[in-house]
This record gives structure tokens, C-alpha cells and sequence, in this order.
């Protein structure tokens, strides 16, 4: 300490001014860095955390205050939503449910006079997995209609009078000749949802 006390006596007065003010900046530039900065940082972060917290506490004051109205929402929607789920085919596999809707489109064709001459199997899609909801398709095709009117009854008993929510696409009618409805081939894909390893 006492030889640099003796070089700064040994420097002219500007020169040591100048390294006096040059100290007080480096003093001042760590002061900063290590104590003034991450004070005013940490109060920065404190007040944003509170603010949150005041905003969540205010929500949370919101839902408190409309918590009738919320469970009346939910029971209602639970409600719908069991209303609903009587209309899922419920099956323990997806095979099996896959068997009970080509099984469906058999008894729906049998009942207005027709036959299901090919039924194929088509691919799922995952609609949701926690309850496991499925869409399942199977393309059918019904040879030698011979009565729009039977045809007309098997679209209504699909759409209308089944249990299950069913939903007809594609439907193709193909016809022999001349004549619009004797011997005509209909094709067409049916779908359904399948709620899978849970028996309603």
C-alpha cells in the first residue's frame, strides 16, 4: 500500500484525477453490477410476481363468487354428456365393436327386405383417449335392390330410428340398363363412435 501511495504521489495532479475518477467509475461499475442492478432486478421480479398472484387471486375471488353457476354448468354437461354416450356403440375391443356395427348394418338392411352383399371394415380414428372414444367405418354394399322404397326405409331407419348415432357417406347407386331400380348395387360407408373397454 505504501509504494503505490508513493507512485500516485509521484504522478502529476491531472494524472491523478484522472486515475482518482477512473477508480470511482470502476468502483462505482462493480457496485452496480454486483449489488445495485440485482436489487433493483429482484424488486422488478417481486412486483411482477405479485402482480400475478394478484390477478390469480382475483380469478380465483371471480370463480369463488360464481361457483353455483360453474357446478350447474358441469352437472348439466355431465348430463349431456351421459345422454350422449347411450348413442356410442360400447364394446370391450375395438374388434368387437367393429363386429356390432357390420352386425348393425346387417339387421338395419334385413329388417327393410335387403341383404348386405360385402361389408369391409375400414380404418379407426382416435377421437379421444381418456374416456377411449373411436370413429369406426365400414364401407357395405347392397345388390339387387329391387324397391326405392325399401332403400328409402333402410336410410331412415340409419339415420332416425336407431339408437346408436350412426352417419351414412358415399352412398353410390349403381344401375343395370335402363331400368333405374331393379338390379341396382348401392354402396356406401357407414360410421360410428365406439366407446371402447367400458360397458355403459
Amino acid at each position: 500500500m505504501g509504494r503505490f501511495l508513493e507512485l500516485f504521489y509521484r504522478l502529476k495532479i491531472r494524472e491523478r484525477i484522472l486515475l482518482v475518477v477512473a477508480l470511482i467509475v470502476l468502483l462505482y461499475m462493480s457496485l452496480d453490477r454486483v449489488v445495485i442492478t440485482p436489487f433493483f432486478k429482484s424488486i422488478n421480479e417481486t412486483k411482477e410476481r405479485l402482480e400475478t398472484q394478484k390477478k390469480l387471486l382475483m380469478k380465483y375471488y371471480s370463480f369463488a363468487a360464481n361457483k353455483k353457476q360453474y357446478e350447474t354448468r358441469l352437472v348439466e354437461l355431465e348430463q349431456y354428456y351421459a345422454k350422449l354416450q347411450e348413442k356410442f356403440l360400447s364394446e370391450e375391443t375395438e374388434e368387437l365393436a367393429s363386429a356390432k356395427l357390420q352386425e348393425m348394418i346387417n339387421n338395419l338392411a334385413t329388417k327393410n327386405g335387403l341383404v348386405v352383399s360385402r361389408s369391409t371394415a375400414l380404418k379407426k380414428e382416435v377421437i379421444n383417449k381418456k374416456p377411449y372414444l373411436i370413429a369406426m367405418s365400414i364401407n357395405f354394399e347392397i345388390s339387387d335392390l329391387d324397391s326405392s322404397q325399401k332403400l328409402q326405409n333402410f336410410l331412415y331407419d340409419i339415420e332416425y330410428n336407431n339408437g346408436k348415432l350412426l352417419f351414412i357417406d358415399n352412398l353410390r347407386i349403381k344401375t343395370l340398363g335402363l331400368n333405374v331400380v331393379k338390379g341396382a348395387t348401392i354402396s356406401s360407408t357407414l360410421t360410428a363412435i365406439a366407446s371402447i373397454g367400458k360397458k355403459l
